[in-house]
């Protein structure tokens, strides 16, 4: 069930998924909440399970190595590649996160709603970014 979508409130990188560590690109996919952090620098945190074996398996494929770690979605307005939603958005997912168990917590990262417009940003350099794209929509649909 989709509770709520957070708008970023600081970016880094451009549009197009995180390849590599230290790109300063925000993750694109379909993560779960591996931990909840109450002591972070940034308010409060959540460490999202990037790379995931979708980012894995392109990574793999690419001969990429390095896909990078430890992204985190938090609060305050900054960012170098983890996912800012600011105190009072951080604030609402650490709870509802917890209260429903990290287990049951999917969080998808699309650089737009696929719903309201199906158009996908064009990344050529790229080869598998559709197949990304295909799989956040077909996520997204889920949900109302």
């Amino acid at each position: 069930m989709k509770i709520k979508n957070y708008k970023l409130t600081a970016f880094s990188g451009e549009i197009g998924p995180k390849l590599k560590e230290g790109d300063r690109q925000i993750p694109e996919g379909i993560y779960k909440i591996t931990f909840l952090n109450p002591n972070s620098s940034y308010h409060l945190s959540m460490k999202i399970n990037y790379p995931n074996d979708f980012d894995r398996r392109m990574g793999n494929n690419d001969g990429r190595e390095f896909l990078g770690s430890d992204i985190m979605i938090h609060g305050m307005n900054v960012t170098i590649g983890c996912i800012p939603v600011g105190n009072p958005g951080i604030e609402e997912l650490f709870v509802l996160a917890n209260n429903a168990g990290i287990d049951n917590t999917i969080v998808v990262i699309a650089p737009k709603d696929f719903r309201k417009d199906p158009s996908y940003p064009q990344i050529k350099t790229i080869s598998w970014v559709n197949v990304l794209y295909d799989n956040l929509n077909s996520e997204l649909t889920k949900y109302h």
